[in-house]
């Protein structure tokens, strides 16, 4: 049986880029709430072929991404040296990923299907370490409803959240935008609907931090 890790593989394997190589609209959003300066960093969660990840590096961002697929970091790095910019793109699982390293923007689009239930907290208790104080994260998941039939390139590894659930991780972060949205799409080539959620927060206080200052330890 076709996975969906061996099935992007296969669909990054080919020449063309499979979801183009214009960025997503939210890209210029997230810009103008956290504007490109020296030294801002931003981490891609599943880059996919890279077009979002070299947008950022195009605006001045210094940007990491990683994804599963090897043949998408390949076109990653392509995409970005045709473009002149710097990326620094490897492979790793959103699962199972670890970094000491801290961002002012954290960001995945498209990719938060393939985490797997039993990884969900993990991933968002990593999401906070790693996401520098006020900085921003953005997050998107293709959620279930009944009137909606599965997209025709919907994997097995893939699972639909249910609606609403992605507003109850990070729930101490500033909220900048809660959205859920039904749009139009055409991946695979056959026209099919999406129901996505997507949430733009900021954190506000390290773990452990209260709004008075850092939390006292237990005498």
């Amino acid at each position: 049986m076709t996975t969906g890790k061996t099935a992007y593989e296969a669909r990054y394997a080919a020449k063309e880029y499979y979801w183009g190589t214009e960025p997503a609209a939210f890209c210029a959003e997230l810009c103008g709430v956290c504007p490109p300066a020296p030294g801002r960093t931003v981490l891609d969660i599943g880059c996919g072929e890279g077009k979002d990840a070299v947008y950022m590096a195009q605006q001045g961002y210094t940007v990491t991404a990683f994804d599963l697929a090897k043949a998408g970091i390949r076109k990653a790095n392509r995409l970005a040296s045709e473009r002149g910019v710097k990326l620094h793109a490897y492979v790793d699982d959103i699962n199972t990923f670890h970094t000491e390293a801290r961002f002012d923007i954290v960001y995945s689009s498209g990719t938060l299907q393939f985490l797997t239930g039993e990884n969900k907290q993990g991933f968002f208790e990593k999401i906070d370490r790693i996401t520098k104080l006020h900085g921003l994260v953005y997050l998107n998941v293709f959620v279930a409803k009944p009137f909606l039939a599965p997209a025709p390139d919907w994997d097995p590894e893939e699972t639909l959240w249910k609606p609403g659930e992605l507003f109850g991780y990070l729930p101490d972060w500033k909220i900048h935008r809660i959205d859920e949205i039904i749009f139009e799409d055409r991946s695979g080539g056959i026209p099919h609907v999406h129901c996505m959620d997507l949430m733009l927060c900021e954190k506000m206080r390290e773990r452990g931090q209260t709004a008075e200052g850092p939390a006292r330890a237990a005498e």
